[in-house]
């Protein structure tokens, strides 16, 4: 019985020894500290819209067309259109719309000089 026992012990240490060693114990690398986890932090971005000064955000309300837009600022749908890159007339109540000052312009193409 003392023999098979020690069989069953050589046995169990040998297959303690393949596993260990198949499993890296036995390397020193696999016993080196691995370096601390690089976390992130969370980020929120934001996205501003900055008008020139002289520039109005005009939010569409339910029945505004461009043109009553236009004329109620005084400048032309072209310039609304052009402003906002616009694909069409079409707006939604609720679209900002970026209103450029209206210019004054002066046609003195009638005016006349005194002799």
């Amino acid at each position: 019985m003392q023999r098979l026992d020690r069989t069953t012990s050589l046995a169990a240490l040998a297959v303690l020894a393949v596993v260990g060693a198949a499993c890296g114990t036995t390397d020193p690398a696999s016993q080196e500290r691995l370096p601390p986890i690089v976390t992130t932090t969370p980020t929120t971005t934001t996205t501003t819209t900055t008008l020139p000064p002289e520039d109005i955000l005009y939010v569409v309300q339910s029945g505004d067309s461009l043109t009553a837009i236009a004329e109620r600022f005084g400048v032309t749908v072209n310039a609304i259109v052009e402003r906002n890159a616009l694909a069409s007339d079409a707006i939604q109540a609720g679209q900002e719309l970026e209103i450029p000052r209206a210019m004054l312009v002066i046609d003195d193409s009638a005016a006349t000089t005194a002799p």
